[in-house]
């Protein structure tokens, strides 16, 4: 058997489908998003990185609109191009994983954009295709099992809508075992629903996932349904996790099916989450990244309107004639003086904003701290006067810092995960985060 390619297999759930097939013995190759972009680059160019592949698993995909790529472009077009090119190749079989309830007539874009994708893979010919439609895929690191896991560790966790609004998680171990077995099975079905033994409320969930975490019960903070809609419009912008409207109309009007094909293509019936949780210990580092989950965007967000609001104040709101004259003590005069307050004002203000639009935090955040080392300095060899206040303006420069570092802390990194998933293929191809299917 030729190598399976994973593409999209260093993202959440490609990551632990590479390991996995690994155990089994495959070998095993994880292209970059660079360098195999189903989005941009033609079934021909794909197809001439796939030559000798047998067995392709499509990992990739949007569960909302990104900078770059739109859910249209990788649901649909992505995954007929990946298609074309598997024809092209020779490929005999492609796994893909699309979404419980997909379909080309929804009113949810991200169901309509994955129903459009298994319909135009039903057109390749010559190629054995294999939908597997998860409900929600759960486990550490994966963005709706993080999102759900830090309204759980929230000192009181929210009840979203009634409370018992339906799904049917799988955890991502599961999954990975159940692609494994389609992807090697001499005679798969031609679609799995990829779900847990039975429906879970979202009340029970979240009860779930805080008793793993290590947590206590806790009394639940009702929110409305326009209350919610109003934090999942929040969330949109501010990009905290999947928690935006269309997923809470998903969550809204369910996401569960019958079991039966996930048992028949495993050969058993599927572990409930808690089983699989309990498999999983959780670590204070799990604890750790649900209680700054949601930390993390408000921490950007503070930062960002500190160094606006602050390049802001000096574009005129406080006397520039006080500027002046502190300037003057660091022997800055005249039109140099005016270069370093609105060459230093413009710049906070650039940088705060790059911050708010959350364009590569990381990097803006080791400006940010750079530039505050170097300022609180400069001030220091002002007199006194200036910094040796009640106020302590020099002072409070300090756990300014230790956020920004905080913040650059939380950030994942371009290419998590990439080195893990190709040391164990042995495989010099480069990868990359792409985004975890929904």
């Amino acid at each position: 058997m030729g190598a399976v390619i994973v593409v999209g297999g260093s993202g959440f759930i490609g990551r632990h489908v590479a390991a996995a097939l690994l155990d089994a013995g495959q070998s095993v190759a994880t292209p970059s998003h660079s360098d195999f972009d189903i989005a941009r680059e033609t079934p021909d160019a794909l197809a001439d990185k796939l030559a000798g592949a047998s067995v392709v698993v499509n990992c990739a995909g949007l569960a909302r609109d990104g900078r770059v790529d739109n859910l249209e472009a990788v649901n649909f077009v992505g995954a007929q191009r990946l298609g074309e090119a598997c024809r092209i190749a020779g490929v005999r079989r492609l796994v893909h994983i699309s979404a419980l309830g997909a379909d080309c007539n929804d009113a949810a874009r991200f169901q309509r954009s994955k129903g459009a994708g298994e319909q135009a893979l039903a057109a390749i010919e010559g190629v054995q295709v294999v939908i597997v439609r998860p409900s929600l895929v759960m486990g550490p690191g994966g963005a709706s099992g993080d999102f759900f896991s830090a309204l759980a560790a929230l000192p009181v966790p929210p009840r979203l809508g009634t409370g018992q609004w339906r799904v049917q998680p799988l955890h991502v171990t599961e999954l990975a075992n159940l692609i494994v077995k389609l992807a090697l099975e001499p005679d798969p079905p031609k679609s799995v629903d990829a779900v847990g033994p039975a429906p879970v409320s979202t009340d029970d969930l979240t009860g779930q996932l805080r008793s793993w975490l290590g947590l206590g019960e806790s009394a639940r903070l009702p929110l409305s349904r326009g209350a919610l809609g109003a934090l999942a419009w929040a969330n949109e912008i501010v990009e905290a996790g999947p928690g935006d409207r269309e997923f809470v109309a998903l969550l809204e009007r369910g996401n569960f099916a019958d079991p039966s094909s996930i048992s028949a293509a495993l050969g058993r019936a599927p572990l409930n989450f808690a089983q699989s949780l309990s498999r999983q210990p959780a670590s204070m580092g799990d604890l750790w990244r649900a209680r700054l989950y949601f930390l993390q965007p408000l921490l950007r967000l503070t930062l960002g309107f500190l160094w606006f609001g602050t390049g802001l104040v000096s574009f005129g709101l406080f006397p520039p004639a006080e500027f002046y004259v502190m300037l003057g003590e660091l022997g800055l005069t005249g039109p140099l003086a005016e270069v370093a307050l609105f060459g230093a004002a413009g710049l906070n203000i650039v940088l705060g904003v790059m911050l708010l639009v959350n364009w590569r935090p990381a990097w803006v955040a080791t400006v940010m701290l750079a530039l505050l080392i170097v300022f609180s300095f400069a001030a220091l060899l002002l007199p006194h006067e200036y910094w040796l206040t009640p106020f302590a303006p020099i002072l409070k420069n300090l756990p300014i810092g230790v956020a920004l570092l905080a913040l650059i802390a939380m950030q994942r990194p371009d290419r998590a995960g990439a080195q893990h998933v190709s040391a164990l293929a042995s495989s010099p191809t480069k990868a990359e985060p792409l985004r975890s299917v929904f």
